[in-house]
């Protein structure tokens, strides 16, 4: 079942209050968008948890009120509870209320170190438009776009943050970054969003970095630069649907190879 953005942040917010728990990404853009077309229905929220303790606690608390961890991710829970976390750069719990609500609790590192509060998390995105969250510890909303973007209105199209802006538009981008970053734009144009700013970043991004890599004498880096030129053409064509789709094939295909024919 979907529930408006604004419901979606509150279910999960309410019980999770006093913890360093930070609401973020695409259900609290949408909750404080002020625009209709995208206040339509969420069905998960991605709370983003100061420390592993914080997750823990977090989780408890939902459990408590309702919320089952899902099966995939039973295991991994128990074994947390017993053994601690990992030293991956990402953990996360997924869990589902009794209303439908999916949540996602994480906790991040970013440069070896934890993101321990919400302008650290807003900070870690990509899309200005991704500025904004809620602190679940002092069940109260912050707003940096004003900050990053102060001679724009919160309202208008808004580019990448500015330290991502850099490295996209000079085409420093991991081959990571690069393969996912197109259907993440996709979904968020596919939304409602206005990635007019955002489309100029990532095509001068992608073609940059295909003129480097395509100038390598490996045949994988030779590769790489081809497919984010075929990426590059789709966003110049407004081709979302198909970004959208090779951006949910991505993580399971194990060559390049594998991409290029996907773009095809």
């Amino acid at each position: 079942m979907q529930i408006p953005a604004f419901e979606a942040v509150d279910l999960f917010a309410a019980p999770l209050a006093g913890l360093p728990v930070f609401i973020a990404g695409s259900s609290a853009a949408a909750a404080r968008s002020g625009l209709k077309r995208l206040d339509y229905a969420f069905d998960d929220v991605d709370g983003f948890c100061a420390t592993e303790y914080a997750l823990i606690s977090a989780a408890e608390r939902l459990i408590q009120g309702g919320f089952v961890v899902h099966d995939r991710h039973q295991r991994l829970y128990q074994r947390w509870l017993k053994q601690g976390f990992s030293g991956w750069h990402t953990n996360s719990l997924k869990l589902t209320g009794p209303d439908g609500l999916e949540a996602n609790l994480v906790y991040k590192v970013v440069n070896k170190r934890p993101v321990s509060s919400l302008s650290q998390v807003l900070e870690s995105f990509d899309f200005g438009l991704l500025a904004v969250g809620y602190d679940c510890q002092d069940q109260a909303w912050r707003d940096m776009r004003p900050y990053f973007f102060p001679s724009q209105s919160v309202h208008d199209a808004l580019p990448l943050l500015p330290l991502r802006r850099d490295d996209w538009r000079n085409g420093f981008i991991s081959q990571y970054q690069g393969l996912r970053e197109a259907g993440r734009y996709a979904k968020y144009a596919e939304y409602g969003w206005d990635m007019s700013l955002v489309k100029d970043d990532l095509l001068t991004g992608y073609r940059e970095a295909a003129l480097y890599l395509l100038d390598r004498d490996q045949v994988e880096k030779q590769t790489l630069g081809t497919i984010y030129n075929t990426i590059a053409d789709h966003i110049e064509d407004d081709e979302t649907a198909k970004l959208v789709e090779v951006g949910r094939e991505i993580p399971f295909m194990d060559s390049l190879d594998l991409v290029m024919e996907a773009l095809e």
